[in-house]
């Protein structure tokens, strides 16, 4: 078993991503996971992720707050317990459009 308490979770930064605060909770370099990672990740508001085509199948749990994601067909916002999926290949946008901080987590396949 591997514990990664918050206080050791290791902030990194994601190109393309504006007002985010990323931290790697598994699969990042100190804690090494064969199929997946997790990411916790901190939008404040007006923070941004621009359009990218996600490299792996991708899933987002948002824990507190709102996000606004977009593909190249839909836009919707989710908030707390909501979970959003893009597929290998498809583009994704996210956007905190609000006036309070979100937080979710970012679990990804390994491309």
């Amino acid at each position: 078993m591997r514990v990664t308490a918050l206080s050791d979770a290791e902030p990194f930064e994601s190109p393309g991503h504006d007002g985010v605060a990323p931290l790697w909770v598994q699969g990042g370099p100190a804690t090494p996971v064969d199929r997946f990672t997790v990411v916790l990740s901190r939008y404040e508001p007006g923070g941004r992720a621009a359009p990218a085509v996600q490299p792996a199948e991708t899933v987002y749990v948002l824990l507190s707050g709102a996000l606004a994601f977009e593909s190249a067909d839909r836009r919707v916002v989710a908030g707390p317990h909501d979970t959003v999926h893009f597929a290998q290949g498809e583009t994704r946008a996210v956007t905190n459009e609000g006036d309070v901080p979100a937080s979710m987590l970012v679990i990804r396949a390994r491309s």
